[in-house]
């Protein structure tokens, strides 16, 4: 079992952080743009309630809340801060969109994958074997959300804050799944959505259920394998469970926040501006601190350490799973095109710029997303 992170060791998460997303940032110039038009402030702060049904153990919340919410109070001079509120206190899993919307929330996860049916192009980043790394499915996701995917988005009623993106999906299971055969018929927990699409393709019987809710089902055999990146599957200690790890990097899954729009309406004109940037920022933080790098390495520790079997596809039976899913892809588009969507156009886009940005490294990524930050993400 993972122990519960104390306050020595979120401090420590904090320095790691730091360390692994700003020191690239460094000699960039990278407060450079938070700094000019700052105002005297003596008033009381603006404090934004931020939600979480992540406990506060999770990685989400050590390796890149807190350090967003530190970022955030350093830059605006303690003029706004961010007030958290996690393990579905004030809200659950399912109803981020819902919170933001009515007020019980400023800021908060806001899962597409829970209520796939409100989203159409928003699900074209899960297409199978499209993204090999979280950092540039993230950076190209939010490059292309004005053009793309925001009329969607705010059709829900709030602005799009930024997303995290997962490492790839891979299987924890009761038994060995090493090829194909060995899905067949078999429960397996997914998410919502293209994901579900792609292991149905596989010949498996996919489950979607939240995260949170994960452990208690595989534990009493509601399914028998679980699709998820590792970083999530050691933090849902679901590695207690499951023997067996079977890597075949599948797919990436965005996860989505958003914010209350009045919220950010009603913020002074600089705070805006700083606040924006600093969004961009926090789109990498989870991304490198939690899914890659040492969030990663640490992951995969965890996997072996537990006596985990870990098994890789390769060759001709990963030459298979990706034929199977193949025509994923073309019948997606051909779905939305026929709505009059440029379903076409997004996955183009996704994957020319994927294999663009591909050797893309950290630091040039972070140089990108603070001194050219996306612009059109919120209209201010």
């Amino acid at each position: 079992m993972i122990a519960r992170m104390t306050n020595k060791d979120a401090r420590k998460s904090i320095v790691i952080t730091r360390r692994n997303l700003f020191v690239s940032l460094a000699g960039l110039g990278a407060a450079s743009p938070f700094i000019a038009g700052r105002k005297d402030w003596t008033r009381e702060p603006i404090i934004l309630r931020y939600t979480s049904h992540v406990p506060s153990t999770h990685g989400l919340y050590t390796q890149a809340f807190i350090p967003f919410a530190e970022l955030v109070k350093r830059e605006t001079s303690g003029r706004m801060q961010l007030e958290p509120f996690t393990d579905r206190l004030l809200h659950g899993p399912l109803d981020g969109f819902k919170a933001a919307v009515t007020g019980i929330t400023d800021y908060t996860h806001s899962y597409i994958t829970y209520q796939p049916g409100s989203f159409k192009l928003l699900h074209a980043p899960q297409l199978p074997f499209l993204f090999s790394k979280p950092q540039v499915a993230s950076l190209i996701f939010e490059e292309l959300y004005p053009k793309y995917f925001k009329k969607e988005f705010e059709r829900m009623g709030v602005y799009f804050a930024h997303c995290d993106c997962t490492s790839p999906y891979n299987l924890i299971s009761r038994k060995p799944i090493r090829r194909l055969e060995d899905l067949r018929d078999i429960k397996i927990r997914v998410t919502a959505g293209l994901t579900a699409d792609i292991f149905r393709e596989l010949g498996a019987n996919p489950v979607a259920i939240a995260a949170a809710e994960i452990y208690p089902a595989f534990q009493r055999g509601i399914f028998d394998a679980v699709a998820l990146s590792p970083s999530d599957i050691v933090a849902y200690r679901l590695h207690e469970i499951g023997l067996y790890f079977t890597q075949v990097d599948i797919n990436v899954i965005l996860l989505h926040y958003c914010l209350n729009r009045r919220t950010f309406d009603v913020l002074p004109d600089d705070l805006q501006a700083i606040f924006y940037r600093l969004l961009r920022i926090r789109s990498q933080m989870a991304v490198q601190n939690y899914y890659s790098g040492l969030g990663h390495e640490r992951a995969m520790a965890a996997l072996r350490e537990s006596g985990v079997e870990i098994f890789e596809l390769e060759g001709d039976e990963l030459v298979r799973w990706r034929k199977v899913v193949a025509p994923l892809k073309e019948r997606y588009i051909a779905q939305y095109e026929s709505e009059g969507l440029p379903a076409r156009a997004v996955v183009d886009d996704m994957e020319m710029l994927a294999a663009e940005y591909a050797d893309f490294t950290n630091e040039q990524i972070n140089e990108r997303v603070t001194n050219s930050p996306i612009q059109g993400i919120i209209d201010f």
